[in-house]
Formats: C-alpha cells, sequence, structure tokens
C-alpha cells in the first residue's frame, strides 16, 4: 500500500472587520476554487468585530476539506494614535501583529487583502521561494517609485533611493522569520507615529522600513484597476508579453477603488471590468443572491445622516 506523505498546508491570513465580512468569504472562496491539488489551506482570520451571525456564514461557506480556520481577535490598543479614515479601519494594521498573533514554528504566510478575487492556483505562489528577503509583493500600479508616493515625501530625509519600488501591500507573502527577528510590525507602527504628517496607511509605513527588503512578484500575482486604463502595452509600464498577461490571465484581482463591486453609492456604481468574476464567487457563498439596491444605498446614507446628526446633539 501506498504511504501518502505529509505535505505542509498554505498558511494564508485574512483581516476583517463585519463590514468585510462578505468580501472576506468571497476572496477566501476563490483561492479554494482554484487550487488544484488537495493542499489544505490553513486560514488565520484577524477577526476586528465580525458577528456571530456572520461568522456562521463564512465557515458555511468554506465547509471543504481543503480549509481550516482559526480565528484571532486583536487587541485594537495596539493600534492607538494611527490614520484612521472612514476607508481605513484599524483592521486595515491588524497584518502587523502577525507574528505576534500566530504559532511560532511558522517560517511564511500569504497575506490576502479582503478586496480580492484569486484565480490562479495559490499552491504556485506559495512555492515561491522568498529567500532571505522580508517579503514578495507587487509593484503598485499608480505609485510605481518611492519618489512618486505622496506618504513617502520625506524619503530624503530616511536615506531611501527615489527609484527604490513602492509595493501594494494587499498581497505579501511575509518572511515570519524576519519579521519576527527585526520586530518589523512594530517598527512600522512606530514609523507611522512618527511621520503622520506624511503617512497615509500602513502601506506606506511598510514601505519605508522594507525599501529595498522586498522582492518583486510577477505582477499578475495582484492585478490592480490601473492596467484598465492603458490603450496598450506602449503606454503602460510593461513590456508587451507581461502587459497582456496581467490584463488577460491575472492569477488575483485587486479592486483597490471605490466603490468596490459589492457596496456602491446612490449615483456611483463600480465600473471595475471584472466585478461580474466578484458575484460568480459571491454566488458560491452562503451570500448567494445577495445584490447591492438603490434602496440598500439609500438605507446606508440615511442611516450614516442619522448617525452624523445624533452625533452632533
Amino acid at each position: 500500500m501506498a504511504v501518502i506523505s505529509e505535505i505542509q498546508p498554505i498558511f494564508v491570513v485574512c483581516a476583517a472587520d463585519n463590514n468585510y465580512a462578505m468580501p472576506l468569504t468571497v476572496t477566501v472562496r476563490s483561492a479554494l476554487a482554484n487550487i488544484k491539488s488537495h493542499r489544505q489551506i490553513c486560514l488565520f482570520i484577524l477577526d476586528g468585530g465580525i458577528s456571530q451571525a456572520n461568522k456562521h456564514k463564512i465557515i458555511q461557506s468554506l465547509a471543504t476539506e481543503k480549509v481550516d480556520i482559526t480565528w484571532i481577535k486583536i487587541d485594537n490598543t495596539l493600534f492607538e494614535n494611527l490614520v484612521l479614515t472612514r476607508h481605513l479601519t484599524v483592521s486595515s494594521y491588524y497584518r502587523l501583529m502577525i507574528t505576534q498573533v500566530i504559532s511560532q514554528d511558522l517560517d511564511k504566510v500569504i497575506y490576502l487583502d479582503t478586496d480580492m478575487v484569486v484565480v490562479g492556483d495559490l499552491e504556485e505562489l506559495w512555492n515561491i521561494d522568498i529567500g532571505d528577503n522580508y517579503a514578495l509583493a507587487v509593484q503598485d500600479d499608480v505609485e510605481l517609485y518611492i519618489s512618486m508616493s505622496d506618504g513617502l515625501r520625506n524619503y530624503q530625509e530616511l536615506g531611501i533611493c527615489p527609484d527604490e519600488k513602492y509595493f501594494n501591500s494587499g498581497l505579501l507573502v511575509i518572511n515570519l522569520e524576519k519579521w519576527r527577528n527585526e520586530n518589523i510590525g512594530n517598527k512600522v507602527i512606530e514609523y507611522i507615529r512618527q511621520n503622520r504628517e506624511f503617512v497615509r496607511n500602513d502601506q506606506d509605513g511598510l514601505n519605508a522600513v522594507l525599501a529595498g527588503k522586498w522582492r518583486e512578484l510577477h505582477p499578475r500575482w495582484n492585478q490592480m484597476p490601473k492596467i484598465y486604463d492603458y490603450s496598450s502595452w506602449k503606454e503602460s509600464p510593461f513590456p508587451e508579453d507581461i502587459y497582456n498577461q496581467v490584463l488577460h490571465q491575472p492569477y488575483i484581482i485587486h479592486f483597490t477603488n471605490s466603490p468596490k463591486p459589492w457596496y456602491a453609492g446612490l449615483r456611483v456604481e463600480c465600473k471595475h471590468p471584472q466585478k461580474d468574476l466578484f458575484f460568480d464567487y459571491l454566488d458560491m457563498t452562503a451570500w448567494s443572491g445577495w445584490r447591492d439596491t438603490f434602496w440598500r444605498r439609500l438605507g446606508r446614507k440615511l442611516l450614516k445622516m442619522t448617525f452624523i446628526k445624533t452625533s452632533k446633539l
């Protein structure tokens, strides 16, 4: 009888508050649907206040032998005095605590933002050698270089070369040993606190601390919307073959712009060319059939107006 060897799972981390419970589920469900082997995903959910009802929906949606879920509650007091906005919530900073909240035995994880659809095989990403790099990531689609980033206008004072590439932190393969040994998460938090006049988010902080210490992945692993704005590869920063792969054969589609596919404004809807793909995977979850309607948007608008009026009393 053949002996089946134990294969290490793929360790994936996602972070979300209750508002992102549904898109988190779509991100993970799409990843599970596109793993070609029987390899398991060990999923760590950094929980920013997901309701019990939505946790039940997440578990129901991902019920398969391919996934094992661990819920991790994060102490929000760790993130006091950081930059927060309507779109940048506390849970956006949770990735900085990864080394402190998951097993010390792990040496690598894949971090996924929860506004993504995975259409490639995460096992291929997992198998890429991280080497001595602190992270694997994809260059940002708008702020290509450190010198182009509004949040790093002080790059000269920091001693960072202006031609260093600026990465998008929505997809990271993290070298946990490096992050633990050099306390990267806390370094980023401290950097953000000391540079509030420049920094817009933790992505700026990560780029400041990890400048020159990360390795670039093929941009197919984090396709961002700017690729759809170019009329041809000649306008893009890519050679023709890479441009065509990113545009037509992405591995991960990242909905970085607002509005997102699942929530639109009263007058503005998501125009992303791949937004229907989000709903294809949504319909594989416990939210099957859910769509954002005019009345839902109106209800959110009225609720927001009521909250603002009440808070002024």
